[in-house]
């Protein structure tokens, strides 16, 4: 599997756009293969969100333009901004040190 860890920002302010925004039903539909696992949220001046996605490895590419075609829908909302990176499990990362 390939992890994809999308963090997101947004003022506070923006906070009730951005819900109706995901609400509304006009953001793209993720393909049955992505699998959000995980959604964190933070605030600190700001919101800050974490979502998790699992996509099978074969799927990677589709998988990234679904995600990010997604987050795009939110382009319209002044300040709201996201990366999206490729993640590894530690069990995973370990080789790249030397210890797997």
């Amino acid at each position: 599997m390939t992890y994809f860890m999308v963090t997101a920002f947004f003022p506070t302010e923006k906070s009730e756009e951005v819900g109706k925004k995901l609400t509304s039903g006009t953001l793209p539909k993720l393909p049955d293969f992505v699998k959000q696992l995980y959604i964190f949220v933070a605030t600190a001046g700001e919101i800050k969100t974490y979502t998790l996605y699992e996509v099978p490895d074969e799927k990677m590419h589709e998988g990234i333009i679904a995600i990010s075609t997604r987050y795009a829908g939110y382009f319209g909302i002044d300040g709201f901004k996201y990366t999206v990176e490729p993640v590894l499990t530690a069990k995973e990362a370990l080789p790249m040190i030397g210890l797997g």
